[in-house]
């Protein structure tokens, strides 16, 4: 991907772990060049989860355009392949306007559904779909999980335990098809959404860098009325929706419930962003990228202003 050798169009990401300095660094590219973002977010398209997802505030909305954000009910599940229709829809939105779009967050399974697409189901699976499904549905996330790490480890082991939505999905292909999930998505052919490359910055921080900003974010994110905005959330939205059982809120909630008491909710919001982010970091490890390090480091910056102007150029073309 790196050297400017690929002819087709781009759409660049700034993808990492959550905390690193995403947003700032976004704010500053956008007084040099003519982008609007795509979350590469999971959480951030839920509607009124604006605190506890670091939706991008009114200011930063103003310097940047944002899409994909704070649009779908709390109570409504969300997938990769629904998020790789919408990117298609946005991207073409974007660049009818004359600008460029960019892809910013850290979801690794929507970077994959835009950058490879699906693989198809063999023949007769979708008849046979409604009634494995009811059949998954009717599990207790115990069954799911104890039958998904036999028939795929990789899944098991990559998709959070708390996203059963997920982890619901993989089996049931593996039940359609009698293979893994994940080994299935290693043979499919690679087919971007619109034919476009994909070149990747990543931002990095050291370990004990970023678990010290997750912790000085949560407990900004408490004072800025986190607790009153879920309690909110909940006068209309079921506490087990997909969007309140997002990292914080699911705490939240469980200590508004009496399950967890106040001294002890920071620390369980930081212990689930950590590990959240250490399976950032070990999902974009091995992926191609033409530049790594801190956000404010110079061949960071230098790495995604070569990536935003061939852009630009081939959008040009």
């Amino acid at each position: 991907m790196a050297g400017g050798r690929d002819r087709r169009r781009l759409c660049p990401v700034i993808a990492g772990p959550t905390a690193v300095g995403k947003s700032r660094l976004v704010v500053e590219l956008a007084g040099t060049f003519p982008i609007e973002v795509i979350s590469l977010d999971s959480r951030q398209v839920y509607h009124g989860l604006r605190i506890g997802t670091a939706q991008p505030s009114a200011e930063e909305q103003a310097a940047c355009r944002h899409h994909l954000i704070d649009f779908l009910s709390p109570d409504e599940a969300y997938s990769a392949q629904r998020f790789r229709q919408d990117f298609t829809r946005v991207w073409t939105e974007i660049t009818g306007r004359g600008k460029l779009p960019i892809l910013v967050g850290g979801a690794g399974m929507y970077l994959k559904a835009v950058e490879e697409g699906f693989f198809q189901l063999p023949p007769g699976s979708h008849e046979r779909l409604p009634a494995v499904r009811a059949e998954i549905e009717a599990l207790p996330p115990a069954e799911v999980d104890r039958e998904l790490l036999l028939a795929d480890p990789a899944s098991a082991t990559r998709l959070h335990p708390n996203d059963q939505y997920r982890r619901r999905r993989a089996l049931e292909v593996c039940r359609l098809t009698g293979r893994a999930f994940s080994d299935l998505m290693a043979e499919q052919a690679a087919r971007p959404a619109h034919g476009l490359a994909f070149p990747l910055v990543l931002l990095e921080r050291s370990t004990p860098q970023l678990d010290a900003r997750i912790a000085v974010r949560t407990r900004v994110m408490l004072d800025e009325g986190w607790i009153e905005e879920t309690r909110d959330l909940l006068r209309r939205h079921d506490p087990d929706g997909p969007g309140l059982r997002s990292i914080g809120y699911a705490e939240i909630v469980q200590h508004l419930h009496g399950g967890l008491a106040g001294q002890d909710l920071a620390p369980a919001i930081v212990t689930a962003t950590r590990q959240y982010a250490k399976r950032q970091r070990t999902w974009f490890r091995s992926h191609p990228r033409e530049g790594a390090g801190e956000p404010d480091s110079q061949p960071v910056r230098a790495a995604l202003e070569r990536v935003i102007q061939r852009a630009l150029d081939a959008l040009e073309r």
